[in-house]
């Protein structure tokens, strides 16, 4: 890094203000852009936030989150933010230089026994990001893809469910078979799936998913044989967070059938577009599922990953 810029760790308010000028910065570029620091995250992630100044002015600074994966894989995903002004001079690379040793030296205590992986972000529309990456090590391990389903150009009528499932209300005290079920549909997943607990299904339901109309749960007797979760994200657009169909009950079109009437229902409330979020390396092929469902492309986000080691590394 250059002599005229510092790095020093976060101590309070101060730093909060700091944070938000390059937020706002940075998305001035990229409007949608994630970023996650000290007034978003627990306190645990602390220890690995610094920021950038020139004098008194911030120009970027990093963050670290961490979780464990339905595989046990213990993955450190190292972000870092600079403001557009100050970009190609090195921050980016002084970062992640810093970021591998920090986590190297004093890794987070994670649940679970599998392997320390760093990953890192870096979307379609960020090659400068992927090239640093790159020059560190990391390799591409899957692209996340965003799909929107444009309602006033594609509003699939309602269908019927396959022979011997029906829909109906979910009631208060059935919210455990749905979770179950979620989890049960991804139970093999090898794409960073991380697990939920009860307690955290029913706080994503309190905090964004409460419109339970929006739904589709298909059931089989007291079973929940698949599920569609959708909610508004605001006047005009929806988002369908979770799509399962528990093992048994695919490939009987239930899947169709609840898409297909998710994005009725979300239609009949208003909504102009739904969005999805899905794995392009699925071995179920869901990208070229939901095009079929009308569903175009938005966004690719490659997720890039590297080996936990002792080794230093310098990034350039």
């Amino acid at each position: 890094m250059p002599a005229a810029f510092t790095l020093s760790a976060f101590t309070g308010d101060a730093d909060i203000r700091a944070i938000e000028a390059v937020r706002s910065a940075v998305r001035t570029v990229k409007p949608d852009a994630w970023m996650p620091g000290p007034d978003t995250d627990p306190a645990s992630r602390l220890p690995y936030c610094r920021i950038a100044r020139v004098g008194d002015a911030p120009v970027g600074y990093t963050w670290m989150d961490w979780w464990t994966e339905r595989d046990g894989t213990r993955l450190l995903l190292l972000l870092g933010y600079v403001h557009p002004h100050w970009r190609r001079r090195g921050i980016g690379g002084h970062f992640l230089t810093w970021q591998l040793e920090a986590a190297r030296q004093d890794p987070p205590a994670m649940d679970g026994d599998g392997p320390y992986v760093f990953g890192g972000n870096a979307d379609i529309d960020q090659p400068d990001v992927r090239n640093l990456l790159m020059r560190a090590g990391f390799r591409l391990a899957f692209t996340a893809m965003d799909l929107e389903c444009d309602l006033e150009e594609t509003a699939p009528a309602p269908v019927p469910l396959p022979d011997g499932l029906v829909e109906r209300r979910l009631g208060e005290v059935e919210h455990r078979l749905v979770h179950a079920a979620i989890e049960e549909s991804f139970a093999t997943s090898t794409h960073g799936y991380v697990p939920r607990t009860y307690e955290r299904y029913r706080r994503d339901v309190a905090d964004r998913q409460s419109d339970t109309g929006l739904w589709c749960v298909a059931w089989d007797g007291d079973e929940v044989a698949g599920v569609v979760i959708n909610e508004k994200v605001d006047a005009g657009t929806g988002l369908t967070p979770w799509v399962a169909v528990r093992k048994r009950y695919r490939r009987r079109g239930l899947a169709t059938a609840l898409v297909r009437n998710g994005l009725a229902r979300c239609s009949a409330a208003g909504l102009k577009r739904v969005r999805i979020a899905t794995i392009l390396e699925n071995a179920n092929q869901t990208v070229g599922f939901y095009e079929r469902m009308g569903y175009r492309e938005v966004l690719r986000r490659p997720r890039y990953r590297r080996p936990f080691d002792r080794s230093g590394v310098t990034v350039a």
